[in-house]
């Protein structure tokens, strides 16, 4: 038995796909990044890795996407089974995949268009600039108020008393200026007097004494924003003024006071001065930026396109390998192979059908093995009464001769001599033909096994061709053999073939005709063969004893003892060729025979 096993699904493909997709997917997130963050596409050296990724990947998947065409045209050229019906199930996956990936390439660039459209809207840009320049208003309006209140004449008047009540101060400072949040006065050692308002804006004393004198600064502190500004007052000096912008003497108080900004007032400011500046680089790069987002788009969906004709490849080769596998088995069984079996895997869709065509064959090859039997009876039966046929035949005149020899002597008879040498030729004549039909029976029935080798037809034929050439007046041609020709077989058996057949083609034409032998290599399927040719011009094969000409002692020649033709035709099954003739009556008969080239019968032989 030969089992043929019905693959499955290759688990090497389709892990190879997963990790491609898998691959795609890491390069998709990378290139999105990439065109996120840099739309000028300045970062040379992540932007070259990218690009190189994204232009290798795709000619990767058509590389094999190229390879497997190839492979399916050199299929369909070489006629391999199954070929068109893959050919024809992977234009039906490319019309799926086509169906599925147009639309929604259609729906992609249209979002894309759209999106773009409003991303580059003028008013947002516009809505964006606003709320910078009122951000940048309130700040600019609050520092010029604080500026202007901390160098105003009358800013010191409002301080007098500070040394001594600065709460009282502060209250009064607080109700002309109420946007002030916070109040602090330092000594003339820089150490902390009072401290009103938030406590959240209030300067430790070595902050006090590094703030310059009336100049307005942003501070933070405990993520809270605001303005502060420095003032110094000398208790003895009553003219208001005269300090703003002096380097503070012995002897002079420090004042902090501070103004907070709104809550969230640095990240909104921040995030509004980063959104502008990304709408000014999506303006400045707009056409970079629609080029991205379509290679973007191409990327992401051009490899998913070759990736979906990848899995149709596995696909198409997951459905038709059982179908191949059952065309093959089934080429065997008509070739006479009834031992191949298929394994399936057990649950697979093909499986009952696999287990109905094991079941088939092996009730081909029990009926088979019947029918082989019952000939082989009928063979031996039908041989045994020819056999015993042309044994007796040689009887009667053996035992007339032994019974005339014997009354000439009883009657003492003068002839008896004469009778004597004359009854004993004919007797030893008679056991010499039955000993000649024993040594026949013998040789065909103890035909040895093949004893396979390289054999070339043209040396067989020519030294045959040279022994049966010895008649002037009969040609024999062998102008159509090849030197290239080569049969894997038993060189002797294959002498002894074309022997017999050159043999009788000969005896056919008697003394006066032509006989050629030619060798043709022919193609069966995938299969190659040499096809040897024996013609003859003499009478044909009478049509009676046509359908009988390959059963042993039938014979059309008066000394014939109608085992030739048996013989090789035995030669010719052993070999697993095939044997045939065509004739015609008055014309003459020509014999073919078709033994596997050296090639295909080692490929045979290694697979049975």
């Amino acid at each position: 038995m030969t089992p043929r096993r019905m693959p499955g699904t290759s688990v090497t493909g389709l892990l190879s796909l997963i990790v491609l997709y898998l691959v795609l997917i890491v390069l998709v997130l990378v290139f999105a990044q990439q065109v996120l963050t840099d739309l000028s596409f300045t970062g040379s050296s992540a932007t070259v890795v990218v690009l190189v990724l994204a232009t290798m990947f795709p000619l990767f998947l058509g590389a094999l996407i190229v390879y497997n065409v190839v492979r399916l045209v050199h299929d369909r050229a070489v006629r391999r089974p199954g070929a068109r019906l893959k050919s024809r199930l992977l234009t039906f996956f490319l019309v799926i995949v086509l169906l599925a990936s147009v639309p929604q390439g259609i729906l992609s660039v249209s979002f894309i268009r759209t999106a773009i459209r409003a991303w580059f809207s003028e008013d947002t840009g516009e809505a964006i600039r606003g709320g910078q320049q009122i951000a940048l208003s309130f700040f600019t309006q609050l520092e010029r108020d604080l500026t202007a209140f901390a160098s105003s004449p009358w800013a010191m008047s409002l301080m007098d008393g500070v040394e001594r009540q600065p709460g009282r101060v502060w209250e009064r400072v607080q109700g002309v200026n109420p946007t002030l949040d916070s109040f602090q006065v330092f000594g003339p050692a820089f150490q902390e007097l009072y401290a009103g308002g938030a406590a959240e804006l209030h300067l430790t004393p070595l902050q006090a004494a590094a703030a310059r004198e009336g100049q307005v600064a942003r501070e933070s502190a405990g993520g809270v924003s605001f303005l502060r500004v420095r003032l110094s007052y000398f208790p003895d000096v009553r003219s208001p003024g005269t300090t703003i912008g002096e380097t503070s003497l012995p002897g002079a108080y420090t004042i902090i006071m501070a103004s907070r900004l709104p809550s969230g007032f640095d990240e909104a400011a921040g995030r509004l001065t980063e959104s502008l500046e990304f709408f000014i680089q999506l303006d400045r790069f707009q056409d970079n930026f629609v080029t991205a987002i379509s290679l973007f788009y191409g990327f992401f969906s051009v490899p998913l396109v070759l990736l979906s004709l990848l899995v149709s490849f596995l696909l198409s080769d997951e459905i038709m390998r059982p179908i191949v596998s059952l065309e093959d088995a089934t080429r065997r069984v008509a070739d006479g192979d009834f031992s191949t079996r298929i394994l399936a895997r057990r649950g697979d869709e093909l499986s009952l059908l696999v287990d109905s065509f094991n079941r088939m064959v092996g009730e081909l090859e029990r009926t088979r093995e019947k029918i082989i039997q019952a000939e082989k009876i009928a063979a031996w039966q039908e041989i045994a009464q020819r056999l015993a046929h042309e044994v007796k035949n040689p009887l009667t005149p053996i035992r007339l001769a032994a019974e005339r020899t014997l009354r000439r002597y009883q009657d003492g008879s003068e002839s008896f001599g004469e009778v004597l040498e004359t009854s004993v030729r004919a007797i030893v004549g008679e056991v010499d033909n039955l000993s000649a039909l024993l040594s026949e029976f013998r040789e065909f029935s103890r035909l040895p096994a093949p004893k396979m080798e390289a054999v070339a037809l043209h040396s067989v034929i020519g030294e045959v061709v040279a022994t049966y050439s010895t008649c002037p007046s009969v040609r024999v041609e062998t102008d159509g053999v090849s030197e290239d020709l080569t049969v894997f077989a038993d060189p002797g058996q294959i002498r002894q073939l074309v022997t017999n057949l050159v043999k009788n083609a000969l005896e056919a034409v008697g003394e006066q005709g032509n006989v050629s032998v030619h060798v043709d290599p022919v193609k069966k399927g995938s299969s190659t063969f040499c096809r040897i040719r024996v013609e003859d011009d003499g009478p044909g094969i009478p049509r009676e004893q046509q359908s009988r000409i390959f059963d042993p002692y039938v014979t059309t020649k008066r000394k014939g003892t109608g085992l030739g033709l048996a013989i090789v035709q035995r030669i010719v099954f052993d070999h697993h060729g095939q044997i045939w003739f065509e004739t015609q009556p008055g014309v003459g008969t020509t014999f073919y025979v078709d033994l596997p080239a050296a090639e295909a019968a080692r490929d045979r032989k290694g697979l049975l």
